[in-house]
């Protein structure tokens, strides 16, 4: 313990550090973690320095990481991943900074794709009713994919399918 610390920030030090050895959080998050655990304001904000002095503590990196995250699992895409960010607490550059990142790292059709396959991997478009069709682009939408980068997905996927039975 350094000497201007009282044994109430060291407690939260170490919560917080036991926090983050279970799971990456972003600053805001881990504050509040730790308020609900009813640390003091000072002895959060003594953890909270101390832990970002240290490096196990920075919204960018975790920004990042979740963002990669999120595009791996499928569970959105561009302004979707900035709205959670910013509801975990990120703040708004760094946030928009992670998310333009990865989706210059991962093109909406590659990421698209890849939703598709894992949740809709019966689905066929051509085939498919008007409401299919809808429930689908809904639930692509509410992932944050633009209705164009969609119907363009599907039509680029239609070509390819004319293209594979011409040959």
């Amino acid at each position: 313990m350094k000497g201007s610390e009282t044994p109430a920030s060291e407690d939260a030090y170490l919560r917080g550090l036991n926090l983050l050895a279970r799971r990456d959080h972003g600053t805001a998050e881990l504050r509040n973690k730790l308020k609900t655990k009813g640390f003091s304001p000072e002895a959060i904000n003594l953890a909270v320095l101390r832990l970002s002095d240290q490096g196990l503590l920075d919204d960018a990196k975790f920004s990042a990481r979740w963002v990669d995250s999120a595009l791996r699992n499928g569970r959105g895409y561009g302004a979707r991943l900035l709205q959670e960010l910013l509801r975990k607490g990120i703040p708004g550059e760094i946030a928009q900074l992670a998310v333009s990142e990865a989706g210059a790292e991962n093109s909406s059709e590659q990421v698209l794709a890849s939703i598709i396959a894992k949740r809709f991997a019966a689905f066929n478009h051509d085939g498919a009713t008007l409401k299919e069709r809808q429930r689908v682009y809904s639930y692509l939408q509410r992932r944050g994919f633009s209705l164009s980068d969609i119907m363009n997905y599907f039509r680029l996927l239609r070509l390819e399918s004319l293209e594979n039975e011409q040959i």
